[in-house]
């Protein structure tokens, strides 16, 4: 048995079935929260949605409060969803999504609604915010779990080399499959971020020949605090002032 999350109060799923949603709130001692349950005070605070539909979770209010931790629990293990709550339950915004989710959906910008409901910010602000996370999910998502390098050049042939591969490796389950992590800590006067992949890893060369691609870290670095490649550079955390 595994104590009860901080920052989660209860267990809704979507598209999971009922007996396994049942084990799933046993093993980690949450209320289960049936559809149409009321949103806020029975529960304090949020609520992990454990996503077996993953095209039902595109609809927004999936991923307003009091919804604050997203498992998609395709291909996972309970042992696996149980890991995985409990790194929700150390964050104030959790997801764990598949590749595949995380580049259909607008991920970053789900993950920044969140946020802004817990801290309210200007638009300006939130904008940055949003396009340093966007670019670390596709940084996770193209070079982390699909392993596809980027363009090295703007002509015709690269783009359709880039495109084919990319296409390739979203169509094959052992890339495509891989997962996506996103975890939101607020602090006194800053937010930290973390994104993480499954892929090989990353380290940051003194010198990047760029080519058509490749300067995602650099506007990430523009617009944050502090930046960190975590794992061998299989996360990255970035920490916002607030």
């Amino acid at each position: 048995m595994v104590p009860s999350p901080t920052h989660v109060a209860a267990l809704q799923g979507l598209g999971v079935p009922t007996d396994r949603l049942d084990r799933l709130s046993a093993a980690l001692r949450l209320p289960p929260r049936r559809p149409g349950s009321p949103a806020g005070e029975a529960f304090g605070a949020s609520v992990l949605l454990l996503v077996g539909d993953a095209g039902a979770v595109e609809a927004p209010e999936f991923w307003q409060r009091p919804f604050g931790a997203w498992i998609e629990v395709a291909g996972l293990s309970d042992a696996q969803i149980v890991e995985a709550a409990r790194r929700a339950a150390r964050a104030d915004l959790f997801a764990c999504v598949t590749t595949v989710t995380a580049n259909r959906l607008h991920l970053a910008g789900r993950v920044l609604n969140g946020l802004a409901a817990l801290h309210p910010m200007p638009e300006a602000q939130r904008d940055d915010m949003e396009l340093a996370l966007h670019e670390a999910i596709s940084n996770a998502v193209v070079h982390g779990n699909l392993q596809v390098e980027g363009m090295k050049g703007l002509s015709v042939e690269a783009l359709e080399r880039f495109s084919h591969d990319l296409a390739a490796r979203m169509a094959d389950p052992a890339f495509a499959d891989r997962r996506i992590e996103v975890a939101v800590w607020l602090e006194s006067a800053c937010a930290v971020v973390e994104v993480a992949d499954e892929g090989t890893g990353f380290a940051r060369p003194e010198r990047i020949d760029y080519g058509a691609s490749g300067r995602g870290l650099d506007l990430i670095a523009a617009i944050v605090e502090e930046l960190q490649l975590l794992d061998g550079g299989r996360r990255i955390r970035m920490r916002f002032p607030l």
